[in-house]
């Protein structure tokens, strides 16, 4: 059987709505006969997961005192180890990944807070070679990623019952950064050509059936054989 597919959904701030959209082409995927696995990244409550943990809840310091090489490098160990003993016999298997964050959030996150376009340019080169060539975790096939206006998003993260992960995390506690990150996403996102899908129109949000259409073309276009 031929190799699977990675898919993955990437936003421009926490709360833009990856699990809803994630569940949706799960559940159309299925129908069409595809065996999907889903994962989320950080993987919380395993050993490759707990540096990951420890640095969100702040035990390991501040965001400026930690270089953003050393804080990728405990997110990447965490999706090496991921990759090589549960995903990647899946995706050889012919299994379609779908996955809510993977190497994408860390070119968000962690290049947010270099300001010179050229050391920000050579961190996301570093960092897309390092885990994708040197590590050999799986490059996507797909990048869904989901933006709308920052106002808009910070309403919707507002009205989330949890944040998917640790409570009142290292990030969400800092609203300047959450800001920076956003503004920071979008270069990014074009940088290096991800799929942009809008969930807004104007200052509406679009319905999520029809946004999840957008994100299922896409996905069809982006894995045609």
């Amino acid at each position: 059987m031929g190799k699977g597919k990675l898919i993955v959904f990437e936003g421009a701030s926490d709360g833009i709505g990856k699990s809803t959209q994630i569940e949706l082409l799960r559940k159309r995927l299925e129908s069409e006969g595809y065996v999907i696995v889903n994962h989320h990244f950080p993987t919380y409550d395993t050993y490759h997961g707990r540096p990951v943990e420890e640095y969100l809840s702040g035990n390991l310091g501040n965001i400026e005192d930690l270089t953003p090489y050393f804080i990728n490098s405990l997110y990447a160990v965490d999706r090496a180890c991921a990759w090589y003993t549960k995903l990647k016999p899946m995706y050889e298997d012919g299994k379609v990944l779908l996955m809510d964050r993977y190497t994408t959030s860390s070119l968000i996150y962690q290049s947010a807070k270099i300001k010179d376009l050229d050391e920000k340019k050579k961190f996301l080169d570093y960092v897309t070679d390092f885990e994708y060539n040197k590590l050999g975790i799986q490059r996507p096939d797909v990048v869904v990623f989901l933006t709308a206006p920052f106002e808009m998003i910070s309403e919707m993260r507002k009205n989330r019952i949890d944040n998917d992960g640790i409570v009142n995390d290292l990030h969400e506690r800092d609203l300047e950064y959450l800001k920076e990150v956003y503004d920071n996403s979008m270069f990014v996102a074009e940088y290096l050509g991800w799929d942009i899908i809008y969930n807004n129109n104007g200052m509406e949000l679009r319905s999520r059936e029809d946004i999840h259409n957008d994100v299922y073309n896409l996905v069809k276009k982006r894995t045609r054989k």
